[in-house]
């Protein structure tokens, strides 16, 4: 992700307009955690609101991580572009998130919205989920669930949607991630005689430990997965439950994939040395969004001279445009029109593409 933002300034010369701009890395895990580490994510916030050089902030990446950085950063006024965050309540309502989002900005009345994505919202992907699951002939639904917000949205709108998609939800289990097991939880979700279950939980340490026990409890049961488990350590550990494992995740099958795309894909590649990850365009296209929007509020300012208002107010308007994500816009909540989701399968450790699922919106009229 970070090569691919490196790669995108490297192709303006690492400037906008009479501009020189910088890539500042900060790592959001620590030793401690073993992975993203909430303090350090607020801390590295931070640091960004209090240098009054910064002008935008490309991130966070974890699902529902943004939430931590998007108040101090909207306290400062300051654009933040996440590539991969896809949590419901960073720009629209959720059942499942108090308040949402309007808590999570300090300074609405003052500089309004400041967070953006270019990865699609969850709400897409409850829609994108609940289409793999009826055409995978799931009837009846088991969701497991944790302390994480995130999977709780997800878990919360896609039950409120699976009636209409003929889905009924009869059992929904709280999961300690803490547990080294779950087997009462397993018991029950037995009961209940589902032939799918979702895992909303968080990423986390064990969970394709959870996925071998409910596959060797039943080894009948489809599981599905949102994106924000779609990491290496959770696929390599699944054992046989790969054989029923379906995730979902924002990223397009390379036959869809634009000449935008396959022209970022060799430059990687001649910048690198190897083939990027999917998910690199994602970080790719957030650098050059943000750097579209700095030259766009360098032409109407007065001299030349930028503000981060401006920069936050010319990202808002960004108009369809041409990208290795596809065309999209982005509207006023701070959410991209794009809304397409692909369903994979598990095949020796890897997370090959099956198919496309539709999402909630499309298009790149930028109309909700």
């Amino acid at each position: 992700m970070l090569d691919a933002e490196r790669l995108a300034l490297e192709q303006e010369d690492g400037r906008v307009g009479r501009y020189r701009v910088r890539l500042i890395g900060l790592d959001a895990s620590t030793l401690g955690a073993g992975r993203s580490d909430p303090a350090q994510m607020s801390q590295n916030a931070r640091l960004a609101a209090e240098n009054p050089r910064t002008v935008a902030y490309l991130g966070e990446l974890a699902t529902g991580s943004s939430a931590i950085s998007i108040p101090l950063l909207n306290e400062a006024g300051i654009l933040q572009v996440s590539p991969l965050d896809t949590a419901i309540a960073l720009t629209t309502r959720s059942l499942a998130v108090a308040g949402s989002p309007e808590r999570l900005y300090p300074k609405l009345r003052e500089v309004g919205r400041t967070f953006a994505r270019v990865v699609p919202s969850d709400r897409g992907q409850v829609d994108a989920l609940l289409t793999d699951m009826r055409q995978s002939g799931v009837r009846r639904l088991a969701i497991l669930t944790d302390e994480d917000p995130s999977g709780r949205a997800i878990a919360t709108n896609l039950r409120a949607k699976a009636r209409e998609a003929g889905i009924a939800v009869v059992a929904r289990e709280e999961i300690d991630e803490h547990a080294p097991r779950h087997d009462d939880e397993i018991a029950r979700i037995g009961e209940a005689h589902p032939d799918g279950v979702l895992d909303a939980t968080g990423a986390r340490p064990g969970a394709s430990r959870l996925w071998r026990q409910l596959h060797a409890t039943d080894p009948r049961l489809k599981l599905f997965a949102p994106a924000h488990l779609a990491d290496p350590s959770f696929v390599a550990g699944l054992g046989p439950a790969a054989a029923v494992a379906h995730v979902t995740q924002p990223i397009l099958a390379e036959g869809d994939d634009t000449r935008a795309a396959w022209a970022f894909a060799r430059a990687f590649a001649r910048r690198y040395g190897h083939a990027p990850d999917p998910k690199a365009r994602y970080g790719y296209e957030a650098m050059r969004s943000v750097l579209d929007a700095i030259r766009r509020a360098g032409r109407r300012a007065p001299g030349g001279l930028i503000t981060r208002a401006a920069v936050v107010r010319a990202y808002f308007e960004t108009a369809p445009r041409t990208s290795v994500l596809g065309p999209y816009a982005i509207d006023a909540a701070g959410d991209t029109t794009l809304d397409d989701w692909g369903a994979y399968r598990v095949v020796d450790g890897h997370l090959p593409f099956a198919e496309t699922l539709s999402g909630g919106r499309g298009g790149a009229s930028g109309q909700r």
